[in-house]
């Protein structure tokens, strides 16, 4: 594995003080990532071993998408400046039969927002065109929306129950993660990044950040730690 790519990649130093001409950086990217969530899935399991009605787990915070956009100027070789981020996932369990049916929801979202850091520890020439590699790091606020649902249908009638609860949190959150840009000329490439994202975050509140929510004697917290791969589009000019 190691000697094709020595055969079509070399350093070359000299391209990577010509990329540093470029002042500014914009990237735009779309990934996909894993939500720990431990602490909803606990809930989720209550609420269905404490249910009246016999509902099973649909789905219980699934692996999706999530987007990111950094915008960063060149200093002393490192790019510094600001990221904002969006991800989402979510649970759902249900019961349904030929007389209607009952769903209830527990829908994450949540967006950060903060300053990053991007370094490149190696450059090569990859079909004559410039391919870095290093690691990017930042540090974001993170604002989160956990919205509870409850729907019961009977076919036939108005819905019998169907309620919607919207609870926050705020925290901090930070992905460190290794990348692979390939410019395609001066000033626009594609990036790959590979990494992990970590956050701590404060107890679901319900209106009032005093207002904690608390169910089945229990705060309750949304994690959004895990794996992140990415892939985007990067100019620099």
């Amino acid at each position: 594995m190691i000697l094709p790519f020595l055969l079509f990649a070399q350093t070359n130093r000299n391209s990577y003080s010509n990329q540093n001409s470029n002042t500014y950086e914009l990237s735009i990217e779309s990934g996909f990532g894993s939500y720990l969530m431990s602490n909803l899935k606990d809930l989720q399991r209550t609420i269905i071993s404490n249910s009246e009605i016999p509902i099973l787990r649909t789905t219980s915070f699934p692996s999706y998408f999530n987007y990111s956009i950094r915008f960063g100027r060149i200093i002393n070789n490192r790019y510094f400046g600001f990221t904002g981020g969006l991800m989402s996932t979510g649970a759902r369990s249900s019961l349904s039969d030929y007389s209607g049916y009952y769903v209830t929801d527990i829908n994450c979202k949540a967006f950060n927002i903060g300053v990053y850091s991007r370094k490149a520890f190696a450059n090569y020439q990859l079909f004559k065109r410039p391919l870095e590699i290093g690691y990017i790091l930042n540090a974001s606020f993170l604002y989160s929306f956990v919205t509870m649902k409850d729907n019961l249908q009977l076919y036939g009638y108005d819905a019998l129950i169907n309620d919607s609860y919207t609870f926050n949190s705020i925290g901090a959150y930070t992905e460190p993660m290794l990348y692979a840009a390939y410019m395609f000329n001066r000033h626009i490439g594609i990036e790959v990044n590979a990494g992990g994202a970590i956050s701590i975050s404060s107890p679901l509140y319900y209106e009032n950040i005093k207002n904690e929510f608390v169910i089945y004697e229990k705060k309750r917290f949304a994690n959004w730690s895990g794996y992140r791969l990415s892939i985007g589009l990067i100019s620099r000019f």
